[in-house]
């Protein structure tokens, strides 16, 4: 009984790894990278945005 509870001790251990290296090896670029997260008011509705370079309502780019 004490070898197959190794046994798959062992399998999990090794799908667990196998998981853990294919899902690190397959990520590229972070995402939040390039976010803008500079907060302004937009000029056309007065929303004040808190992340981002567009208007969600009236779809005004940032003024620079």
């Amino acid at each position: 009984m004490g070898i197959y509870l190794f046994l798959i001790f062992l399998f999990f251990t090794a799908l667990i790894s196998l998981t853990i290296y294919i899902s690190a090896k397959n990520k590229k670029e972070d995402s939040y990278t390039n976010l803008e997260i500079e907060e302004w008011d937009c000029p056309v509705c007065g929303f004040h945005i808190q992340a981002g370079s567009k208007c969600i309502y009236c779809d005004t780019k940032k003024p620079t």
